[in-house]
């Protein structure tokens, strides 16, 4: 609860519609691509694709925007068209890991990650970006037994903050000015994801599957010769696709939930069944509107101050562990960690790149 009240008390973002209606779908088998993180020209994260892929919320001005989703080429838009956009599935070379003995049930699996927070009022604009390396340990059989925590374990942090608030623009890589990282709230899912059974069958021709909800998609899942993707609508059940905590609103921080969107990437196989091991990639994105009254005057916006985020996981290494072995390197935090990041990663937006030059250019001075 703490974590979450700082997170909203910090987030500010202008919701600003044009009348455009934009679709993005699957290149290759012309599904939907819901949970794509849009970004403007100044690296602002401004909005999601639904889970029907489409997208209208970005103005004119934010032009060329680009479309980032996890499985998927970055997109770049150069004008808000009524058309059909296309994202192509990425591919990947990570090799499958290879079991090894039965007493080495511990997956150890090592994450880079990017947290993305982009923000503004009619004013005022604040972005965040912050690179990561974790890792986590996962029993992966039911007899195993590991002392540790399963949770995502942060190993090392790159803060990146750039504020143009209340008349003043800085740039910093201070950790301490940082909003708490939503890494370790939002992880990968651990479960093993059983796939239906029209998924089986003989041949590489895309397969798609939807199951519907009270106001949208609650799960889609798609699979081609290279990938199996699994996106979760965490408010697909929910009344008018919202949620509002009531707890936030006895605070006077009404804030409500209308995309939550969790998506995994995994290694294609014929077995039917999807687990930690066979995971390429996950993201989680999420936005809100906050509409309660102190939030509002504590942020000198008169509108609904709209919360955006997301987090990208990549794979970067993965192997089995002994018990022994793994307490041993759980119970040892690495220090000084070097950043690996994959060749699936897609390259930093133009403004993005240019805040990480200019705050590690600030902190050198």
């Amino acid at each position: 609860m703490k974590r979450v009240y700082i997170l909203i008390i910090g987030i500010l973002l202008l919701f600003a519609p044009v009348d455009a209606q934009q679709r993005v779908i699957d290149a290759v088998d012309h599904s939907p691509v819901a949970a794509a993180s849009i970004f403007d020209a100044a690296g602002n994260m401004v909005g999601f694709t639904w889970s029907d892929g489409l997208f209208s919320e970005v103005p004119e001005s934010a032009y060329p925007i680009t479309l980032r989703c996890m499985g998927y080429e970055p997109l770049v838009i150069e004008r808000p068209e009524d058309k059909t956009w296309e994202m192509t599935p990425m591919t990947y070379e990570l090799e499958e890991v290879v079991v090894v003995p039965v007493k080495r049930n511990i997956l150890k699996q090592i994450f880079y990650v990017r947290e993305y927070f982009s923000m503004s009022n009619e004013t005022d604009t604040v972005t965040y970006f912050t690179e990561h390396m974790a890792d986590r340990f996962i029993p992966a059989s039911k007899d195993a037994k590991f002392s540790g925590s399963s949770s995502l374990r942060i190993l090392e942090s790159r803060p990146y903050e750039h504020y143009q608030l209340f008349g003043k623009d800085s740039i910093s890589t201070e950790p301490e000015s940082m909003f708490p990282s939503m890494v370790t709230i939002f992880e990968p899912i651990d479960k093993e994801i059983p796939t239906p059974k029209s998924f089986k069958e003989s041949g590489n021709a895309a397969k798609l599957y939807e199951e519907p909800g009270k106001s949208g998609k609650s799960i889609i899942l798609k699979q081609n010769d290279r990938t199996f993707t699994m996106i979760v609508d965490g408010l697909a059940d929910m009344k008018e696709h919202k949620i509002s905590p009531w707890p936030l609103k006895l605070l006077g921080f009404t804030m409500e939930f209308n995309q939550v969107y969790v998506t995994q990437v995994y290694r294609v196989n014929d077995k039917g069944v999807y687990q930690p091991k066979d995971l390429l990639e996950s993201s989680f994105v999420m936005q809100a509107d906050g509409r309660g009254k102190y939030l509002r005057k504590a942020l000198k916006s008169e509108k609904p101050i709209v919360v955006r985020i997301m987090v990208e996981m990549y794979m970067v290494d993965r192997e089995y562990l002994s018990k022994e072995e793994a307490k041993a390197e759980y119970k040892k935090k690495p220090t000084n960690v070097e950043f690996v990041i994959p060749s699936t990663v897609p390259p930093l937006n133009e403004a993005t790149r240019r805040l990480v030059e200019r705050a590690n250019a600030e902190a050198k001075k």
